[in-house]
């Protein structure tokens, strides 16, 4: 009887952030977005983003946020 040798599944190298730029959504209208998508999960998420958002002087971004930070 031959015996056929293990072999071990290759191991991947966990997924790191990606060189694209993430796309820029400053200008959308979350209120408009809420009222207007048929999409349940986008709508939820947008009622959520305006239930917990006070105002547009609230907001807040910070550097630690951004995308440039992953990449450094």
């Amino acid at each position: 009887m031959a015996t056929t040798p293990r072999t071990e599944p290759a191991v991947a190298a966990p997924p790191g952030p990606s060189a694209e730029r993430l796309p820029d959504f400053a200008g959308v209208d979350v209120g408009v977005l809420a009222a207007r998508t048929d999409h349940a999960v986008l709508g939820e998420v947008a009622a959520l983003l305006l239930r917990n958002w006070p105002s547009a002087d609230d907001a807040v971004a910070y550097y630690e946020d951004g995308p440039e930070k992953a990449l450094h």
